[in-house]
Parts: C-alpha cells; sequence; structure tokens
C-alpha cells in the first residue's frame, strides 16, 4: 500500500465525515479529496510527475495536507520546509532537491524572493492566501483543475518525502522517505476506517516535521477529523479541546 490509498479509502468508506477543522475552514473526507484531486491535475500540468520534486513553506494549514498527498497523487516526492530556516538554509534545501515548484505562505513570499535569482531549478511560484501579479494563486490552481482520480504508477519503495534534517552545526541533509516507510508505521498503529467512530485529533507538531506527518497520515488513514492548529500556543490549544 502506498499513502495515496490513505486518503482514498477514507473517502470511499467515510465520505460525509469531517476531515480537517482549520479555523473557520471545515471539509469532509469527500471535499478534501475532489481538492487534493483538482491540485493533482493542477500541478500535474505544471510538470509534476516521478522524479520531480515540489516544496511546500508555510506554518500548519490545511494547505499542507492536501498538497502532500496531491504531490503524492502525482508520483511526485514532497519537500515540507522548516518554516523556520533562514534564506541562505533555504536556498541550499531548495538547490540540492531541485524544487520546481513552491507553494509558499503569506509570511514568507518576501524572503522567496529575494532569493529567488539564486534558485537555480524552480519554475513555478505558488502563493496561498492571495494572489500576487507575478505568481500562481493556489485556488486558482484548484478551481480551474478536474477532479479526476489520478491513476499514476506507485511502487512502494518510491520516495514521497524529501525531509531535511535540522543541521544544527551545518547545513541540512535531505533523507529520502519511501511510501512504505510510512504505511507500515501507520498500518501497524491505526484501525481502518470506521464509520461509526467519532475520534478527533489535535495537531499542533509541524507538519515539516516527521512526527507532524505520521500524525497526519494516521488520522487520515483512520478517517479520524484533524483539528489543526498553526503554531502551538497554550490558551488557543486548551480552547479546541
Amino acid at each position: 500500500m502506498n499513502t495515496t490509498d490513505f486518503l482514498n479509502i477514507a473517502a470511499t468508506i467515510c465520505p460525509d465525515k469531517l476531515a480537517i477543522v482549520f479555523e473557520d475552514k471545515r471539509y469532509t473526507f469527500s471535499q478534501l479529496n475532489e481538492r487534493v484531486n483538482r491540485l493533482a491535475n493542477g500541478l500535474m500540468k505544471l510538470g509534476a510527475k516521478k522524479g520531480i520534486v515540489i516544496a511546500f513553506l508555510q506554518v500548519n494549514c490545511n494547505q499542507c495536507v492536501e498538497t502532500y498527498f496531491a504531490v503524492a497523487k502525482t508520483g511526485a516526492i514532497y519537500l515540507p520546509l522548516n518554516f523556520r530556516a533562514k534564506e541562505k538554509e533555504l536556498t541550499y534545501m531548495l538547490n540540492t532537491a531541485e524544487a520546481t515548484a513552491l507553494i509558499v505562505g503569506e509570511r514568507y513570499i518576501p524572503m522567496i524572493q529575494s532569493i529567488r535569482p539564486e534558485l537555480k531549478y524552480l519554475k513555478h511560484l505558488i502563493s496561498i492566501e492571495k494572489k500576487h501579479e507575478d505568481l500562481l494563486y493556489y485556488e486558482d490552481i484548484i478551481k480551474s483543475s478536474p477532479a479526476d482520480e489520478l491513476v499514476t504508477p506507485i511502487d512502494d519503495k518510491d520516495t514521497t518525502i524529501l525531509m531535511y534534517t535540522a543541521g544544527t552545526t551545518g547545513l541540512p541533509k535531505g533523507v529520502m522517505l519511501s511510501h512504505m516507510s510510512f504505511s507500515t508505521y501507520v498500518l501497524e498503529n491505526v484501525s481502518p476506517p470506521d464509520p461509526e467512530a467519532e475520534e478527533r485529533n489535535i495537531l499542533t507538531v509541524p507538519l515539516y516535521h516527521v512526527a507532524g506527518i505520521q500524525a497526519m497520515m494516521a488520522a487520515i488513514y483512520g478517517a479520524r477529523t484533524l483539528v489543526m492548529e498553526r503554531q502551538f500556543e497554550p490558551e488557543e490549544w486548551m480552547t479546541l479541546v
């Protein structure tokens, strides 16, 4: 099983169950899967395919989840960037990964624009929150793309995520994580979707970290409602509880 099956299974068994709660947004598993399929088809038009790297830079949000599964469905590799990284680290990660597209949050656009001339492989910069004249817009890609399910040959041993280490005393190092590395963990620790079960998981761990990614995948495969917080904030966390 590869990780794209997690969302497909949950959307088939529990289509109307709430998948994501993020601030004022609410998406069922059926709605989430549709947005993912539209984004996947849109990314394929921009060149996403096996071996291509698509990067993401933003704090936790519903687009983190959507982008991961969309990239996975195209067979491409997802690169979640540490949103605390500085210009030099980001330049190094994007160049060594040979990322061709970057989906980026509003607060990071000025920093990315400042290093864009140094990004050797970047062809497409996609804004998440609002439109910019010189950038593609995330919601426009979703609205203009078909919702057809992609059928992409994906091997369980294919790399699905390229995750960089912290680089405490040097530059970050890329770790290639396969579909199997996640599916083995999830299938051994999470019960399959149950339409009668009502479970909600709060996610505050950053989704550029393997712990956050695993928690997200576990919630999706188990058809649990994922309640997302941008970053850990104690009072907000208690309110969500």
